[in-house]
């Protein structure tokens, strides 16, 4: 009865962490989906403006809700995607507190993305 009980508790237990893992997993497979929608809207419309760095509310929404569910997995990245939410709604008072340095370029996002895939199981 003894060894009956305690393979109960750890199948309860294995089950348990499989089930952890498993929504960290879709947590960063989300996360990554959020951050490369982000990304591509951004790279599209820098490209098509020519780098014009002006107010952009919907890039601004891209990066906070990328910003959200990358918090989930990654805290120091996601606060990081948020300033760059924070920049997309304001440039120009990161351009004027000389403040541009807290915002990841777009190369450092693309590392950031293979390094969140790279945490993919």
């Amino acid at each position: 009865m003894g060894e009956v009980f305690s393979l109960k508790i750890l199948w309860t237990v294995l089950n348990d962490v499989r089930n952890a893992l498993s929504d960290r997993n879709d947590n960063t497979i989300e996360a990554l989906g959020a951050v490369r929608t982000a990304f591509n809207h951004t790279y599209n419309y820098l490209r098509n403006n020519q780098g014009d760095y002006t107010p952009n509310m919907e890039l601004a929404e891209l990066w906070n809700v990328a910003s959200t569910k990358v918090m989930r997995v990654d805290r120091q990245l996601g606060e990081l995607l948020g300033n760059k939410s924070r920049f997309w709604a304001h440039p120009d008072i990161y351009f004027e507190l000389n403040r541009t340095v807290d915002i990841h370029t777009l190369e450092q996002i693309t590392d950031e993305m293979e390094r969140l895939q790279r945490r993919i199981r």
